[in-house]
């Protein structure tokens, strides 16, 4: 399957607010011509009438799929924001590869990314993303998108020096940082992790000179000699790792809860809700299926490898096998939890219980708010317009809890 990516390069702080930069292409994909044994659905043994797709045939025939979802009545294309090289966009890209989604009666269309801001900037030609904190807020603030899920919780954000630098050698004296030039992407997961820990140590964002670029630029600048710091993510990350750079702290180490979204636009919502709530269930279950045998996980590596190739992300199995190591997606079961359970707002500031969602997410928004980047009035708007929108999971929950994927 070949597809196409057109770059976009460097996005600039606007309007108070922190940017990003991003790419962004389009390419369709459709069922590959061979599945694993592992993930032959149920519906397999059924043979395929001439002329008639095997969803299209499922859906007919009433036969099982692959985890029991009901097909769609009628054929149905779904256009996801695709997060180039992240974990968090391979359940999706699995889904699609392993004829899951065909099986459902839904055609999947992607729009490529590489920065969450630029994503929101593009929000009119997709329908459900996978995305970042800060990507989320972006989204929320200036496109009135919904946050329909939690992905991940994302600790492959690490900061890199070279080994023979003082950083490595004292990393958490707030005098080696002066005047250091950090290479990262604005705005994103990895400006919020790289601030605090500049924090942690007594250290400000004043102390240093940060130019935005995105991951995989980044690395290549830093490879030729640029910047004295680097902050990557995913397998870009690993690519560091493996080129000989120190990491020096990570998100895990700091211990920042730095929640990741899968979103959608109001429009697709309206419009196309029951394949939204397809994509959602498809999302955490093909997550599961991936987990469930080493046949299957394989697989999964695998395909991911190839993601990244199409999508120009340099890794290869080691660096893709590490990143799913640590990717933490919520179980099924989490995914409806966090998007439907109340709890106290940790800040105190909401006049109302908080969903643990808005909660995971507000950490990230709390923390953007001392920075001057948001403000509380920011905080109100995405509580009263209900833009953590929890009505997906509820659907979702209803159906799972029918199939026994959850109590």
């Amino acid at each position: 399957m070949k597809k196409t990516l057109a770059w976009i390069l460097a996005l600039t702080l606007t309007g108070g607010m922190l940017a990003g930069c991003s790419g962004s292409g389009t390419k369709t994909s459709s069922a590959p011509e061979e599945k694993t044994t592992a993930a032959a659905p149920a519906s397999e043994a059924a043979k395929e009438p001439a002329g008639e797709s095997a969803a299209e045939s499922t859906a007919a025939s009433g036969n099982g799929t692959t985890f029991g979802l009901k097909p769609l009545d009628e054929r149905t294309t779904v256009t996801i924001g695709f997060f180039s090289g992240s974990c968090h966009s391979m359940p999706f890209y699995i889904a699609d590869q392993m004829g899951f989604f065909d099986e459902l009666n839904i055609d999947i269309e992607y729009e490529s990314f590489i920065n969450g801001p630029a994503m929101m900037e593009a929000s009119s030609g997709w329908d459900i993303c996978d995305v970042g904190g800060p990507g989320v807020l972006n989204g929320m603030k200036n496109y009135d998108i919904r946050m329909i899920g939690v992905c991940d919780y994302e600790y492959n954000l690490a900061v890199f020096a070279r080994p023979d630098t003082d950083i490595v050698s004292d990393p958490k004296n707030p005098e080696t940082w002066k005047g250091k030039h950090i290479i990262l992407p604005t705005g994103t997961n990895l400006h919020l992790m790289f601030l605090r820990f500049l924090d942690s140590i007594g250290a400000s964002a004043d102390d240093v000179t940060i130019t935005n670029m995105d991951v995989t630029s980044g690395l290549t600048a830093f490879k030729a000699g640029e910047g004295d710091a680097l902050c990557v993510w995913n397998a870009v990350a690993y690519n560091a790792e493996d080129s000989g750079f120190v990491r020096i702290t990570d998100g895990k180490q700091i211990g920042i809860n730095s929640a990741c979204g899968l979103c959608a636009t109001p429009e697709s919502l309206e419009s196309k809700p029951e394949a939204i709530q397809a994509a959602w269930m498809m999302y955490y279950l093909t997550w599961q299926w991936c987990q469930e045998s080493d046949e299957n996980m394989k697989k999964a590596v695998e395909l991911y490898v190839e993601s990244c190739e199409e999508e120009g992300v340099e890794a290869d199995e080691s660096i893709c096998k590490r990143s799913m190591d640590i990717y933490a997606c919520p179980s099924v079961e989490d995914a409806v939890k966090v998007m439907v359970t109340e709890e106290d707002d940790v800040e105190g500031k909401a006049d109302r219980k908080l969903l643990m969602a808005e909660n995971d997410l507000f950490e990230t928004l709390d923390f953007f708010i001392t920075m001057g980047s948001y403000t509380d009035e920011d905080r109100v708007k995405i509580l009263s317009e209900n833009l953590v929108d929890p009505s997906v999971a509820k659907a979702c929950g209803e159906t799972l809890k029918s199939l026994g994927y959850i109590k």
